[in-house]
């Protein structure tokens, strides 16, 4: 999760402005990157018997995490479940200009989320939007091979606007699935909620838009 260029400056004095309670208005997630090539770590049946790995992470932001997946529609969960055993989770700063990131690595998925941040500029529904964009990454290498992306990605608007070549008419198609699928998950369009790529919702309902989705044999 990306940040926008206004809040850069605010950001590379962080601590102070935690401790001021001064923290940006609006901020957007890290692109997902890649380890391991074109092939990624799929579920096995020793991964699906497990959840999320948390590494380093206090039993508060651990709890917060998991109320997030658990929220999730039944459907999404469902997906989340097939891969949730293959990602380690770690909570901290992402960098100076992202709250969240997700790399594959030979093995599996690791996922970097900013709980600190997101919670001050937004509170409970920004993590939610934060820890379900980034397992979103997950399933989408896990699970979405290259011909249903394109489906998928066809029906998200192009959207508007576009800082730094990442965000609206900008924002990649990895970034416009995590995006989609994250607002499905949560059943929340994003309507008040300053996060993300500025990626519209399907024209059609996010319910048409990830029947595919609800189709896969995870």
């Amino acid at each position: 999760m990306s940040l926008p260029p206004a809040m850069r400056s605010v950001l590379a004095l962080v601590a102070c402005a935690i401790a001021a309670g001064a923290l940006p208005a609006t901020v957007r997630r890290g692109a997902a990157t890649s380890a391991a090539g074109p092939r990624f770590a799929q579920p096995t049946p020793a991964s699906r018997t497990q959840g999320l790995r948390f590494e380093g992470v206090a039993p508060g932001d651990e709890r917060v995490v998991l109320t997030a997946v658990a929220g999730a529609r039944p459907e999404a969960r469902r997906l989340l479940d097939a891969v949730t055993g293959l990602v380690t989770v770690r909570v901290g700063p992402a960098g100076a200009t992202a709250a969240g990131y997700t790399q594959t690595t030979p093995t599996g998925y690791d996922v970097q989320l900013d709980l600190g941040l997101v919670s001050q500029a937004l509170g409970s529904r920004g993590i939610d939007r934060l820890v379900l964009h980034e397992l979103g990454h997950v399933v989408r290498f896990a699970l979405v091979d290259p011909a249903l992306l394109r489906t998928l990605d066809a029906g998200i608007p192009h959207g508007y606007g576009c800082e730094d070549g990442t965000t609206g008419a900008c924002a990649k198609p990895e970034e416009r699935f995590a995006e989609s699928f994250s607002k499905w998950a949560m059943g929340d369009i994003g309507v008040n909620l300053d996060i993300g790529y500025k990626v519209l919702p399907p024209s059609y309902g996010l319910e048409a838009w990830a029947a595919p989705l609800t189709r896969l044999s995870p």
